[in-house]
């Protein structure tokens, strides 16, 4: 029991017990580091404190709700369950410093049957450790554990134990109840100095980890290619981290392999080692798998003997991650401590910094290499080759292209408004080209086209030809939004000239033939209608006239076809406009060509008796004809080709097989149809089925290749369009438009 003395003896004591008290406290603030505080706050209670004879700490873990033995000083106990003491943990409310957490108020507790007695209920867990202090503590003690309270809250327990009288100091004298005011208010100075030294501490590691930061970004800022930026990187990290050596390895996930990209303080032959190696087996294999960071000793059977025997003990291996994608791994090596010491919260923020930084150099190096391939690429091309953004403005041109311009530079900023007068862009006829018909502008409104011809001043400084194909840009995204327009050039002006003199020469020959080869037909004609009137007539003479008029009549046709391709050239072809029942017309031509088609059947599809409309019947005769000769000449024998006449809106597209008859009021058009059911176009003749002397691969039929080309003419003429469709193997389908314009009586007819 605790012996009485007199009131002077206890105000003297607890002045002695302030003064000691006021040293430990001018200590507490004078420690920023908290593992110190806590480490050495009992040591130095223990030290100034006469009553007291040995202590320990515990702090409470909200992450667990459990109270954590951290230090431990001065008790008689032997090494081994020192150790075990320090690896204890108690609940709310269980022993004797549970309680005090509970309650936040100090607990003293005088015994004579051992500690055991003294903290009270404890869990199984604990039961075998405190039997062994139980057995090593004098079995008479005071044991006083005081809160560690920062207003509401308790963060720990200070247990301070009296083991009865110490002889080696005078001033010795227990613990008492008088004690606990004082106590209480130094522990609570306490728990504020530990709050404060962990905030310090917090604070200082923010500071460390945006000074690693900033240095790392400015390693990455500074850097001019892939070898400087991992060699900067290295460097502050290993002056972050106390280790001995490092590296870093790329990894290429196409390969699956790593590759060194730098290293310090590693011996050459390890170095070799690491320079190309498979991910499976290597030391930090599971970190490419995982994208985790490993710590942990050094590993003969990783692979890591070199290491070892250079006197190092431990490692740490960190993912260098894009977005969650591993580019690399970064290794630093040391003594035993090392894996123990890396701060993993502040170096993976910057291995993540490193990472994309790899990945974007990468990424910058990929897109040069490609853009020179691209360069060499188009430069190498023979023609002209630009490209221009979704504004017409260009963003790249050829030397071919800078040549036949007579360019520089490229004009970046150049509007599309400002090209036709920079370029001296006309026509073929030398009138002013419009903007929205300049090759770029038909590009980025979406036109693919081929062959596209203006005039332009060349490099000469005269007029030079250019043909010009084009095709817009599309974005990669959703909407296929075009983004630009890509257009390719050459210089056709010798060409041009040989294309004139070669329809001149074929105008003038047309014309010189046309008159003797129609003096031919009429009077073979006649023999073949003499030879039919004979009484005795000849099978074989009848053949043979008949063979030679047909031959005739398709020269004549060709010369024909020769003389309305000069007279369009020289725009003296003139329509004939005149009220035309387009049925009748329709059926005439089938009329024709059925002798000639006999393993065809032709049709006629239409709503209609009669249809009339305004337009020149000789032309849109040849148009039928043409298309209806075509249809059953790549068509094979027995098959039906369909020949469809109806009216639809003007507005509706050209590929609606929904026709009806129009509203009053409404612009309408005639729609002409003819459908057979032969091989079908490839999708690369299509575009090319009308221009001029054209003839499709693998076409057997004899020709010019004239006839689709003025079909087009003669359509366009009218006001109308024309156009195809087609698959391969599964027929073909050519349809064109006049305006319905039909005469405004019978009595005009």
């Amino acid at each position: 029991m605790t012996q009485l003395i007199s009131g002077v003896d206890e105000q003297g004591d607890s002045t002695n017990q302030v003064m000691s008290l006021l040293k430990v406290s001018s200590y507490l603030v004078s420690v920023l580091d908290p593992d110190e505080l806590v480490t050495n706050i009992i040591s130095h209670l223990v030290e100034e404190l006469p009553s007291v004879q040995g202590g320990m700490l515990w702090l409470y873990d909200r992450r667990v709700s459990r109270l954590r033995m951290v230090s431990i000083y001065g008790l008689p106990i032997n090494s081994e369950t020192c150790e075990a003491l320090k690896s204890q943990s108690f609940s709310m409310g269980e022993g004797l410093a549970g309680q005090a957490l509970q309650n936040g108020e100090p607990q003293l507790t005088e015994v004579c049957a051992g500690y055991r007695s003294s903290i009270g209920r404890i869990s199984p867990s604990n039961q075998a450790v405190f039997q062994e202090i139980d057995k090593q503590l004098p079995p008479v003690l005071t044991d006083v554990c005081i809160p560690l309270r920062i207003g509401n809250e308790t963060s720990g327990v200070i247990e301070l134990l009296n083991l009865g009288k110490d002889s080696v100091r005078d001033q010795w004298q227990p613990l008492r109840s008088t004690d606990m005011p004082v106590l209480q208010t130094f522990s609570n100075l306490a728990a504020t100095a530990i709050k404060n030294a962990q905030l310090y501490s917090q604070t200082q590691n923010h500071r460390q980890r945006l000074d690693a930061f900033d240095a790392v970004v400015t390693a990455i800022s500074a850097a001019t290619d892939l070898h400087d930026l991992v060699r900067s990187v290295l460097d502050v990290v290993m002056g972050l981290v106390p280790c001995l050596a490092g590296s870093i390895l790329l990894f290429d996930p196409s390969q699956d392999r790593l590759y060194l990209g730098t290293q310090q303080g590693l011996s050459l032959d390890y170095a070799d080692s690491l320079h190309s190696m498979p991910v499976a087996g290597a030391a930090c294999e599971e970190v490419v798998h995982y994208g985790q960071p490993t710590l942990r000793p050094l590993l003969e059977e990783r692979g890591e003997s070199a290491l070892l025997a250079a006197g190092m003990a431990s490692c740490a291996y960190l993912p260098l991650l894009a977005g969650g994608t591993v580019v690399g791994v970064m290794g630093l090596y040391g003594d035993a401590t090392l894996y123990r010491m890396v701060d993993t919260a502040t170096l993976m923020p910057l291995s993540n910094q490193v990472g994309f930084a790899i990945a974007n150099v990468r990424l910058y190096d990929d897109s040069q290499l490609e853009r020179r391939k691209l360069n060499t690429v188009i430069n190498s091309i023979a023609e002209g080759v630009v490209l221009c953004d979704s504004q017409g403005r260009l963003v790249l041109a050829n030397e071919a292209a800078m040549n036949m311009l007579t360019l520089e530079y490229v004009p970046y900023d150049q509007p599309l408004s400002e090209m036709p007068d920079f370029y001296g862009i006309r026509d073929l006829e030398g009138q002013p080209l419009p903007v929205e018909q300049l090759p770029l502008a038909l590009a980025l409104s979406g036109e693919v086209f081929h062959d596209y011809r203006v005039l332009l001043r060349g490099a000469s400084g005269y007029d030079s030809v250019m043909s010009f194909s084009g095709s817009p840009a599309y974005a990669y995204d959703d909407d296929n939004s075009i983004e630009g327009a890509v257009v390719v050039f050459r210089d056709v002006t010798a060409h041009q000239k040989l294309e004139r003199a070669k329809d001149e020469f074929l105008a003038i020959a047309a014309h010189e033939l046309r008159s003797p080869l129609a003096a031919v037909r009429s009077y073979a004609d006649l023999l073949l209608r003499r030879e039919q009137q004979r009484s005795e007539v000849d099978p074989r003479e009848i053949q043979g006239l008949t063979i030679l008029t047909q031959q005739v009549s398709h020269m004549l046709q060709m010369v024909d076809n020769l003389l309305d391709v000069s007279r369009i050239d020289a725009g003296q072809l003139d329509l004939q406009i005149q009220p035309v029942n387009l049925v009748q017309l329709v059926t005439q031509v089938l009329d024709q060509q059925q002798p000639s088609t006999a393993n065809h059947e032709l049709v006629l599809e239409t709503d209609y008796a009669e249809l009339w409309i305004r337009c020149d019947s000789l032309r849109i005769h040849q148009v039928l004809t043409n298309l209806v000769s075509n249809a059953a000449k790549y068509s094979p024998p027995d098959t039906c080709i369909t020949v469809r006449l109806s009216i639809r809106p003007q507005d509706e597209t050209l590929t609606s097989h929904e026709y009806h008859a129009p509203d009053n009021g409404v612009p309408s058009e005639v729609v002409i149809e003819v459908m057979d059911r032969g091989s079908g176009i490839s999708k690369d003749q299509l575009t090319q089925l009308f221009r001029r002397y054209y003839r499709g691969k693998n076409r057997r039929a004899e020709g010019l290749g004239l006839g689709l080309y003025l079909s087009r003419q003669f359509v366009l003429m009218h006001g109308g369009k024309i156009r195809v469709e087609s698959n391969e193997d599964q027929g073909s389908t050519f349809a064109f438009t006049l305006p319905f314009d039909p005469p405004l009586s019978q009595c005009e007819l």
